[in-house]
């Protein structure tokens, strides 16, 4: 059971940065109207929006505060993220036949998400052949 609790709490807190990181990230490009019309949304709604990110953010803290990433869990989210990022927009560019600002803007973002990935990666790497020696 000792085992088992650590990876437990490593997987909660991977899961909470990512699910809140991601859940603020679709707000943010819905309010915006990059893939779709934005919404019109009534005080009430914009009120409970308000709610809905400051849980997103409280969620994103106890999961960063819950326990600290390692290198290699750093490492798949941001080649996740970078994936998706990279993904949505190509497949609404191939679907929709048309290229604008915001999907370069995207695309852009998931570029550097996966760069920063890579360096990771590469950090990874020499850290491995430097135990080794």
């Amino acid at each position: 059971m000792g085992l088992r609790r650590p990876t437990f709490r490593s997987a909660t807190a991977f899961f909470l940065v990512t699910f809140s990181t991601a859940f603020l990230m679709t707000i943010g490009m819905r309010l915006t109207g990059w893939f779709t019309r934005a919404p019109v949304i009534t005080v009430e709604q914009n009120k409970g929006l308000g709610i809905a990110i400051m849980i997103a953010v409280m969620t994103l803290a106890v999961g960063a505060g819950l326990r600290r990433m390692e290198i290699a869990e750093l490492r798949s989210a941001l080649l996740g993220a970078a994936s998706v990022l990279l993904a949505l927009p190509l497949s609404q560019a191939a679907i929709s036949q048309s290229w604008d600002v915001a999907t370069t803007i995207i695309t852009l973002l998931g570029a550097v998400l996966l760069v920063a990935g890579l360096l990771v990666s590469l950090s990874i790497e020499q850290r491995k052949e430097g135990q080794e020696a």
